[in-house]
């Protein structure tokens, strides 16, 4: 009967530290989520309007965003403190979306080609402030999400401190 305690104490403790190990990356997925949606909507509102080169964009950036996805799914259960070739593709998503949102914004400033990136919107200078706004809010994420993959690569995210301390605790 102890041996079956231990044996369960001894998963608990696994399953948790592979939790804590996978929630360093909690905002990584929940920001590629949100790209990956807004994305997605703005290729579906491009197909249907015939704006094909914001169709071409959106999609580029939705098939990256799809190879940064299965860099999530692999990392789960995944043991090591060394992420830094883990989240290539994250890091090459979020620099590629953050290059985008910097045409995007140049282009609801200078209003040229605003037709070909925004075809079902109608190029009104309330709509380009919106568009402006939005865009900033994305580059914003996306900076955020290349900072923490920085911090997660060098050891000095808070979710890692966390883990030291419980491996500590439970040793």
């Amino acid at each position: 009967m102890n041996y079956n305690k231990a044996k369960q104490e001894q998963l608990r403790k696994e399953t948790a530290e592979t939790n804590f190990r996978y929630n360093r990356f909690l905002l990584l997925r929940y920001l590629l989520a949100f790209f990956f949606f807004t994305n997605l909507y703005w290729a579906l509102a491009s197909f249907l309007s015939q704006g094909y080169l914001a169709l071409i964009i959106s999609s580029f950036l939705l098939v990256v965003g799809g190879f940064a996805v299965s860099e999530h799914v692999k990392l789960y259960g995944d043991r090591s403190n060394q992420v830094e070739l883990k989240l290539h593709y994250n890091r090459l998503y979020h620099l590629f979306q953050l290059i985008v949102n910097t045409y995007l914004f140049l282009v609801s400033i200078t209003g040229w080609g605003f037709t070909w990136m925004f075809p079902f919107l109608n190029d009104y200078f309330q709509v380009r402030l919106f568009i402006m706004g939005i865009v900033l809010v994305g580059s914003g994420l996306s900076w955020v999400c290349l900072r923490r993959i920085r911090a997660i690569s060098q050891k000095k995210d808070k979710h890692y401190q966390y883990i030291k301390e419980y491996k500590r605790s439970i040793s």
